[in-house]
């Protein structure tokens, strides 16, 4: 029965949403491969430039419409995620976020942190753009210990690099 009501809220997407809803779901997938298989040296690199323990940084200032698809885009990745047979936490999420953000050349910073809950610590992920909290949330009840910024700008200096 729940595939039944599933298949009914996809159908009842528009054909755009349908395709980036597959994407969304496809590249969950391909970026819980690369967590599971690489190591985050070498998922860093794809990540933006590196702004860890550079401070907070202004976001830069988006357009209108750059803000309402960066919120259509995380709203889509989150509903991907929710129906993923696979791990589809904050990690795969922002990864998947990250992907469809520069693909639209939105500007984005993706943060990483961690929190204590009793003895252990938690870590979490999350990207925003703007001020839109595109996945994870905004991730104040964090402390940032990595964070990975991308602009059309930043992406080609690391080009001629």
């Amino acid at each position: 029965m729940r595939f039944v009501h599933t298949m009914r809220g996809f159908v009842r997407l528009g054909l755009r949403d349908q395709v980036r809803f597959t994407a969304a779901w496809f590249l969950l997938g391909f970026a819980r491969l690369l967590i599971i298989l690489l190591p985050f040296t070498a998922v860093r690199r794809l990540l933006g430039e590196d702004r860890t323990g550079a401070g907070q940084r202004p976001a830069p200032a988006l357009e209108p419409e750059q803000l309402v698809r960066a919120a259509h885009i995380g709203r889509i990745v989150e509903a991907a995620a929710a129906h993923a047979p696979w791990r589809s936490d904050c990690y795969p999420q922002a990864l998947t976020a990250r992907t469809f953000l520069a693909l639209r050349r939105i500007p984005h910073v993706v943060s990483f942190g961690v929190r204590r809950d009793g003895d252990a610590l938690v870590a979490h992920a999350w990207v925003h753009a703007g001020d839109v909290a595109v996945t994870g949330g905004n991730g104040r009840e964090y402390t940032e210990v990595g964070a990975f910024s991308w602009s059309p700008r930043s992406a080609r200096q690391r080009d001629r690099a």
